[in-house]
């Protein structure tokens, strides 16, 4: 039974590992600032589900022009997508950007806890999955 039922609970634990290894990456290697909206790409997407109809939204991906502690001016779309309401073409906004690696990177700041959030909760759901599978699965032993 163990064979069945941990191989994927094992994956999930690994995923949400990778995801906390790149999170812990791109703190220690990033710096915090504030930036200017310059621009919103909006990209059109929608879910439909089997029980009723689709549902049609949009995700914005806003351009932020940002000055670096080094004084080097970047413009760059941010990684993530944002649902409304969002900042408007003008307004500052807290950004988190890359600063020594080899890909330039920019995220919208919600805080330490935010980018936390994610890889804790699927490392600790699978983690705890992962160790009731294996009291639930252990093998009566008889005593001698």
């Amino acid at each position: 039974m163990r064979i069945i039922i941990l191989p994927p609970i094992s994956l999930f634990l690994f995923v949400g590992i990778a995801i906390g290894v790149d999170t812990w990456q791109f703190r220690n290697n990033s710096a915090a600032g504030t930036a200017e909206i310059i621009s919103l790409r909006g990209e059109q997407k929608s879910t439909s589900g089997s029980d009723g109809p689709s549902r049609d939204y949009v995700t914005y991906y806003p351009t932020v022009r940002f000055t670096t502690g080094q004084g080097m001016e970047y413009e760059m779309e941010t990684t993530q997508g944002l649902q409304p309401p969002i900042a408007a073409i003008g307004d500052r906004v807290p950004v988190r950007y890359s600063v020594n690696g080899n890909r330039a990177q920019v995220r919208l700041e919600f805080g330490a806890w935010w980018d936390w959030l994610l890889a804790g909760s699927i490392t600790i759901i699978s983690l705890v999955f992962f160790l009731c599978a294996l009291f639930l699965t252990k093998r009566d032993v008889p005593e001698i």
